[in-house]
């Protein structure tokens, strides 16, 4: 039988991916407490990190908001609306390697477009 700290992992996953949102850590908290209050906020949080340094789940660092969690692994890119903050999945975008890299050791690379959401240009009128 799987131990308390795997379930709960398997749980918080499946809600993770389950939502589809790019949910903050806090929204992946409240989803999780309606069907397992035992479940804590910092074990959501600490699970979280955890899958995300591992790999098993993408974290979102967006500029002004906090971090953001993705279950989709495959490639691909992410816009954000710039007025509501809702963020989704878009195709991936190739991005070469730049010729310079002012000495650092390149890691990672994501896309990220800013815009507006269908919902927000409609009352915004544009």
């Amino acid at each position: 039988m799987a131990d308390r700290n795997t379930v709960q992992k398997e749980i918080i996953h499946h809600t993770l991916r389950r939502m589809g949102n790019h949910p903050t850590a806090a929204m992946v908290y409240d989803e999780v407490h309606l069907s397992h209050p035992t479940i804590s906020r910092s074990t959501v949080y600490r699970v979280l990190a955890r899958m995300a340094e591992e790999g098993k789940i993408l974290r979102l660092e967006l500029a002004g908001c906090d971090s953001r969690y993705d279950g989709e692994m495959k490639p691909h890119s992410h816009v954000r609306c710039r007025l509501c903050g809702a963020v989704e999945d878009l195709p991936p975008v190739h991005v070469e390697k730049p010729a310079g890299d002012l000495g650092f050791l390149l890691e990672d690379c994501s896309v990220i477009y800013r815009g507006l959401c269908p919902a927000c240009r409609k009352r915004s009128g544009q």
